[in-house]
């Protein structure tokens, strides 16, 4: 079944394996970096440098970033940097909620699309700038109490991921170092292990909805494979509270980004 967005007045998709595989390194890299699929980068140069829709973007990012949490995973991994209890119980609630908000995006239009994406990224970058973690390796997702945070993280992770072709990974980093005190490197690798799920079934969902360029995932697969480990391995060496500001930034960086282009293009279309 083919949504709506991806009708025939979508843009027509460009781009070969070079320029695929370039923005699968710069997302895999900013995603083994910060603990997230990076689908908030990947999402903005599908947009620009591959000419796809913004629903085909949200898709398509969700069928690509699944290898860069594969390859950032077995390096936190090795690291000790996983918290596999909480991992597996955020992903089992994710699984239900992430074609929810797929279904969703499926039915909002570009502009509340694009506007939503934007004030999430805003709110996050806030939240960190105020208040940086200052976690450890021991959290408090222990016990009856750590299973229903859980599961709860992981609904709100699946269905953010679903519907903003994100990983999901820049609600969970938030939480698990504010919330239940992981450290910034724990929680990122905790976050990647989630979204090795959330992000295929939320990807099967948009594929579903004729909402996945697939010719462009080889290419995209390839470059987080190679981005991703070497930003992995960085992130185990630098200081966590300087690692979450610097994902600050490159999150306002992006939305300034974003913005710059909205504007251009509207700009265009009234002249």
């Amino acid at each position: 079944m083919k949504s709506a967005a991806a009708s025939s007045t979508a843009p027509s998709p460009k781009g070969g394996w070079a320029v695929a595989a370039f923005a699968g390194f710069v997302a895999g890299f900013a995603g083994g970096l910060f603990g997230v699929g990076g689908g908030i980068i990947l999402v903005p140069m599908l947009t620009g440098m591959l000419a796809l829709s913004q629903h085909q973007a949200h898709g398509t990012s969700l069928a690509a970033i699944g290898a860069t949490a594969i390859a950032g995973l077995v390096v936190y991994g090795l690291a000790g940097q996983v918290a596999w209890l909480p991992a597996l119980l955020m992903s089992a609630a994710s699984v239900f909620t992430a074609r929810w908000g797929a279904r969703l995006a499926a039915r909002t239009s570009r502009e509340r699309l694009t506007g939503a994406f934007l004030v999430l990224l805003i709110v996050v970058a806030a939240r960190i700038l105020w208040k940086a973690p200052s976690g450890s390796a021991e959290h408090a997702l222990t016990g009856a109490v750590g299973v229903a945070a859980s599961l709860g993280v992981g609904a709100a992770v699946g269905l953010l991921a679903g519907y903003m072709g994100v990983g999901g990974g820049i609600i969970a980093v938030p939480a698990l170092t504010l919330l239940f005190g992981m450290s910034q490197q724990m929680a990122q690798g905790t976050s990647l292990a989630l979204i090795l799920v959330t992000a295929p079934v939320g990807a099967f969902e948009h594929d579903r909805l004729g909402n996945v360029s697939r010719r462009h995932l080889p290419g995209l697969a390839l470059g987080a494979v190679i981005g991703s480990p070497l930003a992995s391995w960085a992130a185990q060496h630098l200081p966590q509270a300087g690692l979450a500001r610097g994902f600050a930034v490159f999150i306002l960086a992006n939305v300034a980004r974003m913005i710059w282009v909205s504007r251009a293009k509207s700009k265009r279309a009234s002249g």
